[in-house]
């Protein structure tokens, strides 16, 4: 229930289960600092930084894995830490890039 813009005004949105991120998402699965957003010149960027990884899912269902590593989100899609959500889970991250 919880909205963050990322943008040039906010360029960096951390995320985890600790309580000092700036979306804060409570599992077992989850790191304390377990990932983050970034816009670097127009485009955005997830880096994960946890040991059990991150997942993005496409409306497609197409799923990218990703573990200490950083991927381009594009369009809208579904984030997942420590495991793979679909958009109904109350856990998942869901994200939409707007022009």
């Amino acid at each position: 229930g919880q909205a963050i813009e990322v943008s040039e005004d906010r360029p960096t949105v951390v995320m985890g289960r600790a309580d000092q991120n700036d979306l804060i998402v409570k599992h077992n699965l989850i790191s304390r600092m377990h990932a983050r957003v970034e816009y670097r010149k127009g485009n955005f960027i997830l880096t994960d930084q946890s040991i059990n990884g991150t997942y993005v899912t496409s409306p497609d269902g197409e799923e990218n894995f990703i573990r200490r590593d950083n991927v381009p989100i594009r369009g809208k899609g579904v984030i997942g830490l420590g495991q793979a959500l679909d958009a109904g889970s109350p856990d998942a991250i869901r994200f939409t890039f707007v022009d």
